[in-house]
């Protein structure tokens, strides 16, 4: 029997995995994708941001998969294998996940036999590469077990910092295939089905595998309210406090109320200083028309802001 392949995408907050993974899912490329995502928290986004179909994606909101939502990922692969409509996995892990505990996941007997890990890929953000390192040891083990690495958002970082970030990199990962992008796209026969993961690793790995893991480092809540006005939510996400070093979210702008000519949602990224907005998915017809936001950090004043999104209304 053939195996399903699996790729796990893994990387800090906010260096791309998701643009990255709407690229594959968007690829003429011919392969029927499942995809797993893994929120931090109890509460995500990225089902939402998403480009697949509800039948081919699974979240996972209930912990990072190196802590109590292994069992989960264990069980979502199993899901969506047995619907029989796909032919290759992709895990998303949460920013803040360790990679090795999602590795040995794949160790399950029903899994062992019927699929197999294709390869890890970072993501990395080029432009706060070293932020990142030095915020949490997370992203350098995230990094340390990479087989291919996604230097991605370049154009923003420059050749200069893009010189110097891979020059750390071959440090860190000297064996790795370092790959250069903006906006995570990139050449996907380079990417899937490529057979780099190394099963000697993945046997020390399972050695020293453990359920814990420390997230004190950062805390996730997520913040709601109705249509708001364009200049108004420009101006809350300029002001958020320097604590929260993530944000991610779907926005409704008072124009993309039902009837109106702008009907697509609107995606929302914050990572460090930098905002970025996009158009999503087009709104359902019977679907709530709000704006949703979760927001990563330290020292989050939750009351205070949800009182500031209010207003921007």
């Amino acid at each position: 029997m053939k195996k399903t392949p699996i790729t796990i995408i893994t990387g800090a907050l906010g260096s791309g995995k998701t643009t990255f993974v709407n690229h594959i899912l968007t690829a003429d490329h011919g392969l029927k994708i499942g995809v797993i995502v893994n929120e931090f928290g109890d509460v995500g986004i990225d089902s939402d941001i998403i480009l697949a179909s509800e039948e081919d994606l699974i979240e996972l909101k209930n912990g990072c998969v190196c802590c109590t939502a292994r069992g989960d990922l264990i069980k979502a692969s199993k899901e969506l294998l047995a619907t029989g409509k796909v032919d290759y996995l992709l895990v998303e892990t949460s920013g803040l996940s360790e990679v090795k505990p999602a590795i040995v996941a794949f160790d399950e007997p029903e899994l062992l036999e019927k699929t197999e890990l294709d390869s890890i890929i970072c993501v990395i953000d080029a432009e706060n590469y070293f932020e990142n390192l030095h915020r949490s040891r997370t992203a350098l083990e995230q990094l340390q077990c990479a087989d291919i690495v996604l230097l991605n958002k370049v154009d923003l970082a420059g050749s200069e910092k893009v010189t110097e970030v891979k020059q750390d990199l071959i440090k860190h990962i000297p064996n790795a295939q370092i790959i250069e992008t903006v906006k995570g796209i990139a050449d996907l026969k380079l990417l899937l089905g490529v057979g780099k993961f190394s099963a000697e690793k993945h046997a020390e790995w399972g050695k020293e595998d453990n359920n814990e893991h420390n997230h004190a480092e950062a805390e996730a809540i997520a913040l709601t309210t109705g249509t708001v006005d364009p200049e108004k939510i420009q101006t809350f996400f300029d002001e958020l406090p320097e604590t929260i070093f993530r944000a991610k979210g779907i926005v409704c702008m008072k124009e993309s109320e039902p009837g109106a000519k702008d009907e697509l949602k609107i995606i929302f990224h914050k990572v460090g200083k930098r905002v970025e907005m996009e158009f999503g998915k087009p709104w359902k017809k019977d679907e709530k028309r709000e704006t949703k936001i979760v927001l990563i950090g330290t020292d989050i004043d939750k009351k205070k802001l949800e009182e500031k999104l209010k207003n921007c209304s």
